[in-house]
Parts: C-alpha cells; sequence; structure tokens
C-alpha cells in the first residue's frame, strides 16, 4: 500500500503537467477559432504543448550548464 501511495504521489502531478501542456494550447486555439472543439484544436494543443516543453527545456538546459561552469 505504501508503494502505491508513493506511485501515485510521483504519477498524479507528472499526468497534470501533462494535462496542462496539451490543455491549455487546445483551449486557447479553440478560443481563438472560436468554433467547434476537434481535431485541429487538438493538434495544436499537442504541437503547443511540445514547443512550449522544448523551449522550456532548453532553457533549463542552459540554465544548468552555465551553472556547472
Amino acid at each position: 500500500m505504501r508503494r502505491f501511495i508513493l506511485f501515485l504521489r510521483g504519477a498524479v502531478p507528472l499526468l497534470l503537467v501533462g494535462l496542462a501542456l496539451i490543455g491549455v494550447p487546445a483551449l486557447l486555439a479553440w478560443w481563438v477559432t472560436s468554433g467547434l472543439f476537434g481535431w485541429p484544436q487538438l493538434l495544436a494543443g499537442v504541437l503547443g504543448g511540445a514547443a512550449l516543453l522544448l523551449i522550456l527545456g532548453l532553457i533549463f538546459g542552459r540554465a544548468i550548464g552555465k551553472m556547472r561552469k
């Protein structure tokens, strides 16, 4: 039971962050296009989330690289 709780403590925040990385850009695309929510908005959300993750990863990697020198 303790291992399951420990697993949930790690998995739930990661799932919420992943959902937010896809959901927020998708909802923003839906709001901008002001149409029905469908595949184009979901695709924009996935691509937007991937772009955000890439940009934030590059910024974090650069900061860690400068810190180690």
